[in-house]
């Protein structure tokens, strides 16, 4: 009887413990997926209107007049770095010819929440960023939104905060908008350069020899760049070294598809959408603006990457004839 009473119980906790593994993994999953899905690129195609709480309507781009020309593109990282642009232009209010952008940190808090810490930008929002962070002594602005994500879809609505309150759009009741996105495929197998990079110096060539290096400060010229699977995403924040009412202070940013041969080590970085000084209210077709670059690796986080000179030329020092050539190193950070 003992040894049947031992027998039991030992079986009742061996069956407990199966229900707690089983019980509890589907639930870690299930909680892991949303950060999983957020990662890659995201093409926003639309608008989700929303009255009283309950979405009504979904606006495509595509079918309106005066969006059909719009580009979005996001991009999430595993690592927590956070990409953007778009090619809304207002070149009444603004000195430079593209839309904008930004860079910065993100934390997914739930399913439907998470919060974006934006640090540097181009074009209005980098013009913006600047000057907000300037004036209250801070590295970067919260934003946080509520937010719905699956495999393929996701949408985002601002919630107040300090800033922002006035323009919160998350009440229950009346009328608000989300902006709906959808998972862009890959373009391309994964490559050595998949990650996010931060350029960290610079090298300057005169007929195809290295004569200065110089280390780029985050604090004066900040270019990262997102690169997954064949697509790319990038942003040259400048603020910090130009006139706010010079073109120039808007920096440059960049969107598209790129392809990468290891063996002879060249990159073709196919330009879709521009923001800042780089781009305008248009897109190019995919993959039809190719630009060639050489890409040399000095370790698996450190590479480098001059633009390939397909007609030899560079750019002639007009005193001394001499073929100049710049050179990008950059680190990864992600």
């Amino acid at each position: 009887m003992k040894n049947y009473f031992n027998y039991s119980v030992k079986f009742l906790f061996f069956l407990i413990s199966i229900l707690i593994i089983s019980c509890g993994s589907p639930k870690k999953e299930i909680g892991d997926s949303y950060k999983k899905e957020i990662q890659g690129f995201w093409l926003r195609t639309g608008t989700i209107q929303y009255v009283n709480g309950i979405p009504v309507d979904t606006i495509k781009f595509v079918n309106t007049e005066d969006n059909k020309n719009y580009r979005q593109i996001k991009s999430y990282s595993k690592g927590g770095h956070v990409v953007w642009l778009n090619n809304w232009t207002d070149t009444i209010n603004n000195p430079w010819s593209g839309g904008m952008g930004g860079y910065g940190k993100y934390k997914v808090h739930s399913k439907d929440s998470l919060s974006e810490y934006m640090s540097h930008g181009t074009g209005w929002f980098g013009a913006f960023l600047n000057n907000y962070k300037d004036s209250l002594k801070v590295n970067f602005e919260t934003y946080n939104f509520s937010s719905n994500v699956t495999k393929n879809t996701y949408s985002q609505i601002m919630r107040a905060n300090e800033i922002n309150e006035g323009d919160s759009r998350t009440a229950q009741a009346g009328e608000y908008f989300a902006e709906f996105f959808e998972k862009l495929e890959p373009a391309g197998p994964k490559t050595k350069l998949d990650g996010v990079w931060k350029r960290v110096y610079e090298i300057q060539y005169i007929n195809g020899i290295a004569v200065d290096t110089t280390s780029v400060s985050s604090d004066v010229v900040f270019d990262v760049k997102a690169m997954f699977e064949g697509r790319y995403l990038y942003q040259v924040d400048v603020t910090q070294i130009t006139d706010p009412n010079s073109p120039e202070h808007g920096g440059g940013g960049g969107y598209g598809q790129f392809e990468y041969d290891s063996k002879t080590g060249v990159m073709n970085e196919m330009g879709e959408v521009g923001s800042g000084n780089w781009g305008n209210d248009s897109f190019s077709a995919p993959r039809s603006n190719k630009n060639f670059h050489d890409i040399t690796f000095y370790s698996d986080d450190l590479f480098l990457q001059i633009r390939k000179d397909t007609l030899n030329q560079g750019q002639i020092d007009k005193e001394t004839g001499q073929k100049r050539f710049r050179g990008l190193v950059y680190e990864r950070i992600d």
